[in-house]
């Protein structure tokens, strides 16, 4: 993928970013003036899962998930909590429920009511001109 590409894809969605929001571990967070009329929701799933140590980072609450090339957005109807746990925690857990779990490296944050752009954390190596996605 050529630098004229990945600069015209983030400049799309900069132009609807707010502010940054925050992040949690290799997961960043933006606020949004609002969701791309073309998208389509979809079942909830991980924000980020690790290749390494069968931890995620999922969201739990009342919001509308969807799905691009370039991350995530997030239409958050309630305030929402942002887990970082281990798959195990999951047994029999609802996602559209804003429950804590227990932590692994990183607290839970909470989401508030609102629209948000998720990405993972890139890294760019110059000597070999290869922009990665961080794993956690």
């Amino acid at each position: 993928m050529g630098l004229k590409i990945i600069f015209k894809q983030f400049k799309t969605i900069k132009m609807n970013i707010l502010s940054q929001f925050g992040h949690q571990g290799d997961t960043q967070w933006f606020n949004i003036k609002k969701i791309p009329n073309n998208l389509k929701p979809i079942e909830k799933k991980f924000i980020a899962a690790s290749e390494r140590s069968g931890s995620f980072h999922a969201l739990f609450g009342d919001y509308d998930m969807y799905e691009t090339e370039d991350g995530l957005y997030i239409d958050a109807k309630e305030d929402c909590i942002l887990n970082h746990s281990l798959q195990k925690e999951l047994a029999e857990i609802n996602m559209d429920l804003a429950v804590e779990l227990p932590k692994k490296d990183h607290r839970k944050s909470v989401i508030p009511k609102g629209k948000y752009f998720v990405g993972i954390q890139n890294r760019f190596d110059p000597m070999r001109n290869l922009k990665q996605r961080v794993k956690d």
